[in-house]
């Protein structure tokens, strides 16, 4: 997943928008209702606060220590997230408000931890680890990927779901596409977000760089396949689907695993990116704890994701993913 400031102009999420917030609500930590073409420098964005609504209080185990990050944003209540509007794991609804799978887990998770709001700044997917690496935001919140290269310039929470690749073709799916495999031998093109995990999927695949085209922006993908620039779109299954259904004359493939150069499937999991270990460590705590009491299930589920989505995630932690 990856992007830079999404283009208001575009069509693609946008009209993903009116569907999804009719699917999303906003869960408020502590139990309540609440209800690419152009790359964007790490400190571009733009910025929207959210308040959980009730305050919270952090419990006796997620106080942090004096002069470090968790207890400066304990102090002021609110915490930066960055996001890339993807739908539906992190974007702003049709009002400005971040939303998403993984804007309202963080939301549950920080309230547990006594911070009461989130602002979100919304980059290219592509500059959210930069963004985060410069201060621009405390974490990330856009239903990142956990693996290797990743994580050896970011520490990631564990994973809050899974979630199987997929393909946006025409209807009647005329190449026949089924997984990457299948790109290569039929020679058709396809759009791969900038910095996301798909560029490494087809590049270990043997797509030729010339059937590859890139885009920074989410939006950008769909409106290249619309116009018929290229012949299909790649992305997680959920995206894609979702993508699909708000389309007319465009279908999702069945939701595949890459393989890796052992013929092995990659299992995708998101989760969420941080540059502080005490902070990292807290959220894991509360997470791990909102896991086992079903509250992100509720919340994940909520924006579509299947049960067997979460529970997969929630078996696992950073170190299951990365090695």
């Amino acid at each position: 997943m990856t992007a830079a400031q999404p283009s208001r102009s575009t069509t693609g999420i946008w009209r993903l928008l009116a569907i999804l917030a009719a699917m999303a609500f906003v869960v408020a930590a502590c139990g309540d209702d609440d209800g690419d073409d152009d790359d964007a420098a790490p400190g571009g964005g733009d910025t929207t606060e959210q308040t959980a609504g009730d305050e919270c209080e952090a419990s006796d185990d997620v106080v942090g220590e004096e002069g470090g990050l968790l207890a400066e944003l304990q102090e002021a209540g609110t915490v930066d997230v960055g996001i890339a509007n993807e739908v539906p794991y992190g974007y702003e609804d049709d009002e400005g408000n971040a939303t998403g799978e993984a804007p309202e887990v963080a939301r549950a998770v920080l309230c547990e931890m006594g911070i009461a709001d989130i602002e979100a700044t919304v980059v290219d997917f592509g500059n959210l680890i930069p963004g985060l690496q410069a201060g621009q935001f405390d974490m990330i919140a856009a239903g990142m990927f956990i693996n290797e290269e990743r994580a050896g310039q970011i520490m990631f929470s564990d994973p809050d779901y899974c979630v199987s690749e997929s393909l946006l073709v025409p209807e009647g799916n005329p190449d026949d596409l089924s997984d990457y495999q299948s790109v290569v031998d039929s020679g058709a093109t396809i759009a791969v977000l900038t910095g996301g995990v798909e560029e490494d999927y087809v590049a270990e695949a043997g797509v030729l760089a010339e059937q590859i085209e890139l885009f920074s922006d989410v939006n950008a993908q769909y409106d290249a396949i619309e116009s018929g620039r290229v012949d299909a779109v790649t992305g997680t299954y959920l995206t894609i689907k979702t993508q699909a259904d708000a389309m007319d004359g465009f279908e999702a493939v069945e939701g595949f695993f890459p393989l890796d150069e052992n013929g092995e499937e990659i299992l995708g999991c998101g989760g969420f990116g941080f540059d502080d270990q005490e902070l990292v460590d807290a959220f894991n705590l509360k997470l791990d704890e909102l896991q086992a009491d079903g509250t992100v299930k509720e919340i994940v589920t909520s924006f579509g994701f299947a049960e067997a989505d979460v529970e997969t995630a929630a078996e696992l932690t950073v170190e299951d993913l990365v090695g």
